[in-house]
């Protein structure tokens, strides 16, 4: 019997210069901004198709595990995407809760690559003379082909919406706009302002932010948790605070 076929070699790509001096945060925020750019939604977040549409991921550096740990007498799933630079991001949910720990573990993938997930997405279609088109089409079906064809500058309400987190109780929590994912600049930004505080606001600052999204300890950072809305949200209420705090007290009045 003959040997099976060894699998394709797959180079990784060379990181950019402009980037040989980055924290591995802003590296795995590169190469999570360059695969979204390119990645094309899927219609559902099964696992062998998420790890099939993540493999131009897997080319800039980015890797993937799956883990069932104890935890309080339970099983625990945690997915972990990591960067060959250092950089991870996880997500956890209770393993005795899923019905099925594959099709579990590909939805938290896919949120964690960012990876559009919606029962009506399609591929991108080459374009097609109009007199080539079969004439039992019917003609409803001409602005929604178009849309699809074209990739216009600007998200359109009917474009499909990357998988969000649910909450613990099983609920979709693809309408809560604390879940939506911040652009890399807003990650950016919100690096820039933690990183101005003194050590020991940005101390308690990491603390706060550990105790309250449940950071595992392992976690060598929050840097690479910053990803949703809520997360900038925090902050931003953090750093009014801590603002309002360093603010001098006006000098007090001498008496008569």
């Amino acid at each position: 019997m003959a040997p099976p076929p060894r699998p394709k070699e797959v180079c990784i790509e060379a990181l950019p210069a402009d980037l040989a001096g980055a924290t591995a945060e802003q590296q795995l925020t590169h190469a999570l901004a360059s695969f979204q750019a390119e990645m094309s939604p899927i219609t559902a977040a099964d696992l062998a198709e998420v790890v099939h549409s993540a493999r131009p991921a897997f080319r800039r550096g980015i890797g993937w595990s799956a883990q069932l740990r104890e935890q309080q007498g339970r099983s625990r799933l945690q997915v972990t995407v990591m960067h060959v630079a250092g950089a991870e991001l996880c997500s956890e949910c209770w393993a005795d809760e899923a019905s099925d720990l594959a099709a579990t573990t590909g939805l938290m993938l896919a949120m964690l690559l960012g990876i559009p997930v919606s029962t009506q997405a399609r591929a991108v279609q080459p374009y097609v003379d109009a007199q080539e088109q079969a004439p039992e089409k019917p003609a409803v079906d001409t602005p929604q082909q178009a849309c699809l064809d074209q990739q216009p500058a600007d998200p359109s309400p009917q474009a499909p919406v990357p998988f969000a987190d649910s909450s613990d109780d099983g609920t979709s929590a693809d309408a809560d706009p604390a879940l939506a994912p911040l652009a890399p600049e807003e990650v950016s930004e919100v690096h820039h302002r933690v990183l101005d505080l003194p050590q020991a606001a940005r101390q308690e600052l990491t603390k706060a932010f550990r105790e309250h999204f449940r950071v595992p300890r392992n976690a060598r950072s929050i840097g690479d948790r910053i990803t949703q809305r809520q997360h900038s949200d925090f902050i931003a209420l953090f750093l009014e605070e801590a603002q309002g705090q360093l603010q001098p007290e006006p000098p007090a009045t001498p008496g008569p």
